[in-house]
């Protein structure tokens, strides 16, 4: 948990628990400071934690950090503890030091599994108060507040006693307060104790599955971009709480932070690997999506609406078209060269005017590509296996409500040259 060098910042409320971190990291001669945040909920109560903490850390000689914030509505409790998350990893960045230290117990603990319990959470939520988490530690996790504060009275220390945690107004509370000493009278007077045990075990078969996970994934994941990408094939026999381990980490790979991230979202994702479902995709909490691309799984974040772009190619001439980083260049030959894979198509000259039009695709576009079956443009990038996500901005080459040309397929069959054709219109699309 701990390594010498270490240098840790201690988040110290003021109350019991994380007077005792301070003070027993202190005894053990790491260098510490403490960082205290002040959400500013209780008035002169808050002030004088503030003022408690900032004493408590000049009389142990340890550096002070402390920060007020006006938390927004809502969910004050989950709002208040971001705050605290940003506020300690941005004094680690400043400061230089190696860990954060948060004073949860075991009490903590079994209370945040069974809050996770009640609201339906798989095994990761169910032991999401780890001991080590990144360069986040939680020294404290196997002693329970019984044992804090009989440390703390041994040694004359004092602490501030927060009022708000006596509220059953808030669901913890009620937990801690009502529901826990109920069940521990009436089923099993060593509860803590069991629930405790309880999350060692769970949590030693979710870090084995995780490990399964992640060596899956090694294999049949690929990072393209920013977007994380899974075979459908892969995961198909493969059973379902690996699948959702699996589906899961890819939304972590993709960027999410898994909040919010609900059973249902999972099991939405889940039906995209069954057949038919290709061209499908579902919006994930925090900006994200996942599609069903043909025979791939794709995790990103959530694209933008494909800009309207339209405009004007002279012929000759060429047109910048920003919304694609591509040129467009028509040029008038007397004969065909190469076709550079689908870039660069000739037309009979005398089959179009001075100039055509560059636009998106649009649904119901209809099209004759020279040597391919004549349909809607949306069955020919079916077949051509383009994805979803690629068609909306797709150029398609038009004079007047005619497609000439749709950028690597075969030119209209009514524009390709025939033999009589004296001249020819090069059309050619590169990137910049």
């Amino acid at each position: 948990m701990l390594m010498p060098g270490d240098r840790v910042f201690v988040g110290v409320s003021g109350g019991a628990d994380s007077v005792c971190l301070a003070l027993v990291l202190k005894e053990l001669e790491y260098e510490v400071a403490i960082a205290h945040l002040n959400h500013g909920l209780r008035g002169q109560a808050a002030d004088e934690d503030e003022a408690f903490t900032a004493s408590l850390a000049q009389r142990l000689g340890l550096r002070y950090f402390s920060r007020k914030v006006l938390l927004t509505a809502g969910n004050v409790e989950a709002s208040g503890r971001n705050a605290r998350r940003a506020f300690l990893n941005e004094l680690l960045e400043q400061h230089g030091f190696t860990r954060i230290a948060l004073a949860h117990t075991r009490n903590d603990r079994v209370e945040t599994f069974l809050m996770n319990l009640l609201r339906g959470s798989g095994s990761e939520g169910l032991v999401s108060m780890a001991a080590v988490s990144g360069n986040l530690i939680r020294p404290l996790i196997e002693t329970s507040r019984e044992e804090v504060e009989s440390y703390l009275k041994d040694r004359g220390q004092a602490w501030q006693t927060d009022a708000s945690n006596m509220d059953l107004g808030f669901a913890r509370n009620r937990l801690r307060h009502v529901v826990i000493p109920e069940l521990a009278s009436q089923f099993n007077p060593n509860l803590v104790d069991t629930l405790t045990r309880t999350v060692e075990i769970l949590e030693g078969e979710d870090a084995w599955m995780r490990a399964l996970v992640e060596d899956w994934l090694g294999k049949n994941g690929t990072k393209e971009e920013a977007d994380f990408v899974i075979q459908v094939d892969a995961l198909e026999s493969a059973p379902v709480a690996m699948v959702r381990k699996v589906l899961r980490s890819g939304l972590r790979m993709a960027g999410s932070e898994l909040r919010d991230v609900s059973f249902d979202h999972i099991e939405s994702i889940r039906t995209f690997l069954e057949q038919g479902k290709s061209g499908k995709f579902v919006e994930i909490p925090g900006g994200l999506q996942v599609a069903r691309e043909f025979d791939r799984l794709v995790f990103r974040q959530k694209l933008p609406s494909a800009a309207q772009y339209e405009y004007q190619l002279k012929i000759p001439g060429q047109v910048h078209i920003p919304e694609l980083g591509k040129i467009f260049r028509a040029e008038i030959v007397g004969s065909e060269g190469g076709s550079l894979e689908g870039r660069r198509v000739f037309v009979d000259a005398e089959s179009i005017g001075p100039y055509v039009r560059i636009r998106n695709w649009k649904p119901g576009d209809y099209y004759r590509p020279a040597g391919l079956p004549a349909g809607k443009l949306k069955r020919l990038f079916q077949r051509a296996r383009i994805p979803r996500s690629c068609r909306a901005s797709w150029p398609v080459v038009v004079a007047d409500s005619t497609i000439i040309w749709v950028v690597s397929f075969p030119v209209s069959r009514e524009f390709a040259p025939r033999g009589s054709s004296q001249t020819l219109v090069a059309f050619e699309a590169y990137q910049i």
